[in-house]
């Protein structure tokens, strides 16, 4: 439940309250109506002539035994006789109580609080509701390329990360590579049969890419023929030499496993990422499995047909497998290992596990197991869903065919594009460290913002052409934004201090309006784990601020209007720079 961080809905649900209180001491009826279940109910009218928020009457119809329109009536009749801070005037609709907003004392205590950074410092959560959470993100598998496809899953793990600590929350920011599994087998071997392959002294991470892909086809052609079981038994051999850390095979993992993290770390630098802990899957192998067998032990799992697991039928969940009949491990066998290692701080009240839909079963038996086995926190846990990533014409991007292109690759394709399409113009103008910096800004905003504007549960088609443009809802566009912004004030001048607000344009009060509903949004993105509904609001401010530019001239209004026009500037840049952060999307202050 949110504190009533926002003034005028805080207000409005002061004034309403006090009302509704003196009534019921006036009928005497024993019961308080708090201020926070009024605040909760405020919606916001569809039309902005309206009014900026509304109230419906009917959850006091039966404490007060009086039909909702009745209630409304006599409480806008009794609201309208008092003068208050932010509520101008109240209109009674229906059942319904539409409130206006005063807008030179709202535009007074926004800025103010925007100047003085208040404004992104207040408490949005209770302190009893605030948690510590792990959010574990970014599992990429060593020995592959990744591509853009890989990058939904750590950028929305990214700003997950940002919002929740925004709202008030502590968080550890936590990955998983899998540094394990047949996947690095089968590299492993194609490496050294039919003879060792010379390994590369630069560009290691792409060529072992490549050698994944080869591998990969060579696995398939293999396939049913005499070489088949010779292949399988090599992978068998590796495996082991794995698991026991020793051996040729084990040496040659260590030493690609170490050019991937290499790689890994390269681009969670270039993005800005960075993570608490690497938990890594590796480490989780064989305690896992010891795990398992200690808690078969103490009665805790049982086997079915030699495999050991739980049944999780009552929870319609089904047979949760721990341990094959073979004694090897599952996926979920590692993860068991892994949620109690993030549970070992007591101070951890639940996780989020970012992973793709398709592991749906696997979250909710893991939790369910984890909460039985004693871990209250798995109970809140929460299994984060995304869709895939996929090319132009819709199909999945993928490691083995090399249909997209690795991620540094299309870094350098990005922002050679982004230079020669929007920055050479200003070279002689700019430094070149100040064009290669844009590019880079510029670059990382449209794949950030492409990648969060979709809805986590919606499939994403990447297109670069589109992702870069300079209008439309895509990241550079807001960028723009917040360049003109700045560009505004430089050429004009930053409002003063002790301004007489003065607001005549509608245009104005919706940029105002929007522009202090930030925390509003920012809260519910954070609580329901969707950076989409931040990204939805800073792309209709930007609209809003457009509209406002369009039609509120700043630099030959009257003195007091243009400070104003001014403050609303000064604080749509700042709200736009607040909002790009929290998706990890730096605001150019040129372009």
């Amino acid at each position: 439940m949110p504190t009533l961080h926002d003034p005028f809905k805080s207000e409005i649900a002061h004034i309403v309250c006090a009302q509704l209180n003196k009534f019921a001491q006036e009928s005497g009826l024993e019961f308080q109506i708090a201020e926070q279940d009024v605040y909760n109910q405020l919606t916001v009218p569809p039309d902005f002539s309206l009014g900026q928020a509304a109230l419906p009457c009917f959850l006091f119809a039966k404490a007060f035994k009086k039909a909702p329109q009745k209630i409304a009536q006599e409480l806008a009749q009794s609201l309208n006789t008092k003068a208050h801070q932010l509520v101008e005037k109240v209109d009674c609709v229906n059942a319904y109580l539409n409130f206006h907003c005063q807008f030179e004392k709202l535009a007074e205590s926004f800025s103010s609080s925007i100047n003085t950074g208040e404004y992104f410092k207040k408490d949005l959560l209770k302190e009893n509701e605030k948690d510590k959470v792990v959010v574990e993100y970014s599992q990429p598998n060593t020995h592959k390329a990744m591509h853009v496809g890989h990058l939904r899953c750590l950028v929305l793990g990214d700003a997950v990360c940002n919002l929740l600590e925004y709202a008030g929350n502590q968080v550890v920011r936590a990955t998983y590579p899998g540094d394990l599994g047949t996947h690095v087998a089968k590299i492993i071997w194609y490496l050294t049969h039919p003879n060792k392959k010379e390994l590369p002294r630069e560009n290691q991470s792409t060529w072992l890419g490549q050698m994944y892909a080869e591998a990969d086809e060579a696995f398939k052609q293999a396939k049913g023929t005499e070489q088949e079981l010779e292949i399988k038994q090599h992978i068998s051999e590796i495996l082991k030499q794995l698991d026991n850390s020793a051996g040729e095979y084990f040496e040659l993992w260590k030493e690609t496993r170490e050019w991937s993290l290499n790689y890994l770390k390269d681009i969670y630098k270039w993005l800005n990422s960075h993570f608490d802990i690497w938990y890594f899957e590796s480490e989780c192998h064989s305690p896992s499995k010891t795990l398992v067998k200690k808690k078969f032990e103490e009665g805790f799992f049982v086997k079915d047909n030699g495999a050991i697991g739980i049944d999780l039928s009552q929870w319609k969940l089904g047979f949760a497998m721990f341990l094959k009949s073979d004694g090897n491990g599952l996926y979920l066998t590692k993860d068991l290992d892994l949620i109690t290692r993030k549970f070992a701080d007591p101070k951890v009240t639940k996780s989020i596990v970012v992973v793709d839909s398709r592991q749906k079963l696997h979250f909710q038996q893991l939790f369910k197991t984890a909460e039985l086995m004693g871990y209250p926190q798995a109970a809140k846990s929460v299994h984060l869903s995304y869709e895939t990533v996929n090319t132009e014409d819709g199909k999945p991007f993928s490691s083995r065919q090399l249909n997209g292109l690795q991620l540094l690759d299309l870094r350098y394709k990005m922002e050679e594009k982004v230079k020669n399409d929007y920055l050479e113009r200003y070279r002689g103008q700019w430094t070149d460290e100040e064009i290669e910096l844009t590019a880079k800004n510029i670059t990382i905003g449209a794949l950030k913002y492409g990648m969060l504007r979709v809805d986590n549960n919606t499939q994403i088609n990447f297109s670069l052409e589109e992702w870069l443009k300079l209008d439309g809802e895509t990241g550079p566009y807001l960028q723009y934004v917040h360049a003109r912004c700045t560009s505004i004030l430089d050429k004009l001048g930053h409002p003063k201090e002790n301004i007489k607000y003065t607001l005549t344009e509608t245009a104005e009060k919706e940029l105002l309006f929007i522009l202090s509903r930030f925390n509003d949004f920012t809260l519910q993105a954070s609580l329901q784990n969707r950076p989409s509904i931040l990204t939805g609001y800073l792309y209709d401010t930007a609209k809003s601020f457009n509209r406002f530019y369009e039609q509120c001239p700043i630099k030959n209004a009257e003195e007091n209007i243009k400070k104003t026009r001014l403050a609303l500037v000064k604080n749509t840049q700042k709200i736009i720079s607040e909002g790009l952060s929290l998706l990890g999307i730096h605001s150019p202050e040129k372009m």
